[in-house]
């Protein structure tokens, strides 16, 4: 069995994401993961959720059926080289079942993304037909 896990950020979901949950089967595009900075540690993400780029000689299209979710929470500060931007310093996971149930504060941290266990999926090149954002 085949599995891999998709790194779904809420500004995405809440741009133009649709409701999942467990036993769903899924269509999404995504991109490879080549290195990720979370706060913790969690298991190997393969992929992240893209909805917002229109260069589909990137993108794959990724089928599956959902297995897992995490709510990923996540507690910031002021970064040290700009006083503007927030980075991420401490987070906890929250096995949930869909994406209906994430709450936006939980132990005084902030949602910042969902991780989706992905079983028996399929990855291939995204057509150009296949990506919509432009």
């Amino acid at each position: 069995m085949n599995n891999c896990i998709v790194l779904y950020e809420d500004w995405q979901f809440e741009c133009c994401g649709e409701n999942f949950e467990i036993g769903n089967n899924i269509k999404w595009l995504v991109l490879c993961v080549e290195s990720i900075n979370l706060p913790i540690k969690t298991d190997k993400i393969d992929y992240y959720y893209e909805a917002h780029s229109s260069d589909y000689k990137k993108l794959f299209v990724l089928e599956g059926t959902i297995n897992k979710i995490k709510a990923l929470y996540e507690k910031y500060t002021t970064s040290e080289n700009n006083s503007r931007l927030l980075v991420p310093v401490d987070g906890i996971l929250y096995d949930i079942n869909s994406s209906e149930e994430k709450i936006n504060v939980k132990d005084d941290m902030d949602f910042s993304s969902y991780l989706v266990y992905i079983e028996n999926y399929s990855i291939r090149p995204a057509l150009e037909s296949e990506v919509t954002f432009r």
